[in-house]
């Protein structure tokens, strides 16, 4: 039986959520686009042209099989299977939110006489586009039929500056990346845990992935103050820290399909985040150091209370729960804070000044 998009969203106050609306659910973006078509590509010209020229040739088009069945291969307990659907409904939604975010760049670019980024956009939103298509027929063998087009109506679009939407998604390309390859590392040594063909497609899916957070960087590197003095220092700092600390909690709040893929969800988080804050050392002027300092102590504490603030808005309420709420989130805040101020590490990146 069908489950329709209005049945998937309504399953927020069932017992098994598909797409709650917090803090962890994908969402859609806009942003300046009008001071991103002044983009200058004098100084990152010949880097450009490389890589729209990797773009157009579409190395990943035939690995991408839309004949393949993506069936699972074997049944699942009910909690399983609860985590294998919530893993593609999210994943789903936060594909389709980058295809339209770079559709709305390419189409505004065009119109405003910059072709060449136009086309860039385009090519990117081509890839998004067929990820997202990939997870929705994963879906609709589960019997989960999701009305992309639909969603992205109903649901509220935020706003970002320029510089935001640069650091932020090169780092979501970035860090996809890095879950993609591990996954895909995971289940070729272990291939007994791979539930669906769908995780075949994995390395091409985080090369793209990879493709994308390149892009991003020769774009960073086209507005040099991005990268220079206290403004690089707390971009930086701040995104970094957001999208590890958001990585960390979806990590912990899926941690059931990890389990089910035969992955350690602790050991996983922690080596994505150390590789994508290796990579990041190629694009920010700071890293976050983790060796000597207490980065990841903090992120166990902050992921133990999270887990104690979801296990509470379960229970019956009264003052005793208000009270326990209000001193987990005091303390969730606190760590937040303690662990947004760690040490970072000087990459030592050039600053290119734009010809």
């Amino acid at each position: 039986m069908t489950t329709t998009l209005q049945q998937v969203a309504s399953a927020a106050a069932g017992p098994a959520p598909h797409l709650r609306e917090d803090l962890l659910t994908p969402r859609f973006y806009t942003t300046e686009i009008a001071k991103a078509a002044s983009t200058n590509l004098a100084g990152q010209r010949a880097e450009f042209e490389a890589m729209l020229a990797e773009m157009e040739a579409d190395y990943n088009r035939d690995h991408f099989d839309r004949k393949v069945p993506l069936d699972r291969l074997r049944a699942l307990s009910a909690q399983e299977k609860e985590a294998y659907e919530s893993y593609l409904v999210r994943s789903c939604v936060s594909e389709f939110s980058g295809f339209l975010l770079f559709k709305e760049l390419s189409r505004r670019l065009f119109k405003a006489s910059r072709p060449e980024l136009g086309r860039l956009f385009q090519l990117m939103a081509r890839d998004e586009a067929r990820h997202a298509g990939f997870l929705n027929r994963a879906l609709v063998a589960e019997g989960i039929e999701i009305d992309l087009p639909s969603l992205s109506g109903k649901r509220p679009i935020t706003w970002f500056p320029l510089s935001w939407v640069l650091y932020s998604v090169f780092l979501s390309e970035k860090i996809g990346y890095w879950r993609y390859i591990l996954i895909d590392r995971h289940l070729k040594a272990h291939p007994q845990n791979s539930v669906a063909p769908l995780f075949d497609f994995f390395e091409p899916w985080c090369q793209d992935e990879n493709r994308h957070g390149d892009i991003f960087n020769m774009l960073i590197r086209c507005w040099p103050d991005l990268r220079q003095g206290l403004r690089g220092r707390l971009l930086s700092r701040f995104f970094l820290w957001s999208v590890f600390l958001t990585h960390s909690l979806t990590v912990c709040e899926r941690d059931s399909f990890y389990t089910l893929l035969g992955i350690d969800p602790a050991r996983f988080d922690e080596e994505v985040m150390r590789q994508t804050n290796r990579t990041a050392r190629r694009a920010f002027p700071y890293v976050f150091s983790f060796e000597g300092s207490h980065y990841l102590e903090l992120r166990d504490k902050l992921v133990d209370t999270f887990r104690q603030i979801q296990a509470l808005s379960a229970q019956p309420y009264g003052a005793t729960r208000l009270l326990h709420s209000l001193g987990l989130k005091l303390r969730f805040g606190a760590l937040m804070m303690r662990q947004f101020c760690q040490p970072m590490l000087a990459t030592g990146v050039q600053f290119e000044v734009n010809a």
